[in-house]
Parts: C-alpha cells; sequence; structure tokens
C-alpha cells in the first residue's frame, strides 16, 4: 500500500507524456539546441525540476483549496469526492514544496559556481528575486514543522513564493529583453 493513495492523481503521468509527445512533433527551429558546459547544463535541469515541482505544487495547493471550500460548505463535487482526504491532500503539498527547495537550492548554487563571469550576464534581479522566493518557500516548510502551519495560510504563502519565483524568470527576462535590449 503505498504512503498517499493519490491514485486519483496520475493525471499528471498522461499531461507529461502529451507534453512529450508533442515537443518532438515541434517544428525545427522552435526547439533551440543548448551548446553549453555540463555545469550550466546542470543548473538548467534542476531549475526546470524545481519549477516544474512548483507548478505541480500551486495546482495541488488550488485543488486544496477547492477541496476544502466545498467541504466546509457541505456540498462536494464528484471530481473533489474522489479525491484523497484533505490531510493527504497537504501532506503531498508540502511534499512538493520541500523537493522544490531542494532542487532550487542546487539551481541557484549550481548557477553560482558555474557561471563563468555572473555579472556579466545581468542575473542579479533574477537572483534576488530568485532568493526571495526561495526564502518565500522556506518559509512555509519551517512554518508547517515549527508552527503548524495549515490550510489557507499554507496556501496563500504557496501562491505567493510562485508569484516571486515566476518574478524572478520573466520578470528580469522582460526587463533584459524589452526594456534594456540587453
Amino acid at each position: 500500500m503505498p504512503a498517499h493513495p493519490v491514485e486519483n492523481l496520475l493525471v499528471l503521468f498522461p499531461l507529461g507524456a502529451v507534453t512529450a509527445l508533442l515537443a518532438q512533433f515541434a517544428p525545427p527551429g522552435t526547439v533551440p539546441l543548448i551548446d553549453e558546459e555540463p555545469g550550466i547544463l546542470a543548473h538548467i535541469l534542476l531549475s526546470i525540476l524545481a519549477y516544474g515541482l512548483f507548478t505541480i505544487a500551486v495546482f495541488q495547493s488550488l485543488l486544496l483549496l477547492v477541496q476544502d471550500h466545498q467541504l466546509k460548505h457541505k456540498h462536494p463535487s464528484g471530481l473533489i469526492r474522489n479525491f484523497p482526504p484533505l490531510q493527504t491532500m497537504e501532506s503531498l503539498l508540502f511534499g512538493f514544496l520541500w523537493a522544490g527547495w531542494c532542487l532550487l537550492s542546487l539551481s541557484l548554487v549550481s548557477g553560482w559556481l558555474f557561471l563563468d563571469n555572473l555579472f556579466a550576464q545581468h542575473p542579479g534581479a533574477q537572483d534576488v528575486a530568485g532568493l526571495r522566493g526561495l526564502g518565500c518557500v522556506q518559509r512555509i516548510v519551517v512554518g508547517r514543522t515549527r508552527l503548524g502551519w495549515r490550510g489557507h495560510k499554507a496556501i496563500r504563502w504557496t501562491l505567493a513564493g510562485f508569484c516571486l519565483l515566476m518574478l524572478a524568470y520573466f520578470g528580469s527576462k522582460l526587463v533584459r529583453e524589452f526594456i534594456l535590449h540587453i
């Protein structure tokens, strides 16, 4: 018997398979080839995995929010009725957050180690926002462990951390490419 009964959450596997198949049929030239050092490739892979886990955590938190709302108002829909218990959903959320935090920490460290000239590539704003997002996620995990944070507080912090991480990546890209033309 698995630690968490998540049979109904396995929709992620077909979604991942469809995404991988669609990427194989993308027109030539739409996916650039990456010709980088192994350390930079490790940094990129860790970043993608961390953002993927945080994206799953955000969807998990939104499902948790809907499930909590429907249970409190005593009208769970058919889909929510098939989900695991609220406590299991919540522990899955924190598992995703913990794994994402570990991968993002490794990603930031690898970026600092393997980027040859850190300041020539203008990652300053990206690093600051990334560290803030990492701190926000760390606060969620520590808040759960030490302060017993649950429910809406955990969901709000999860969404805030994800927004900071998205700002770290997309905000710095927007500023560099469209405003500063770097």
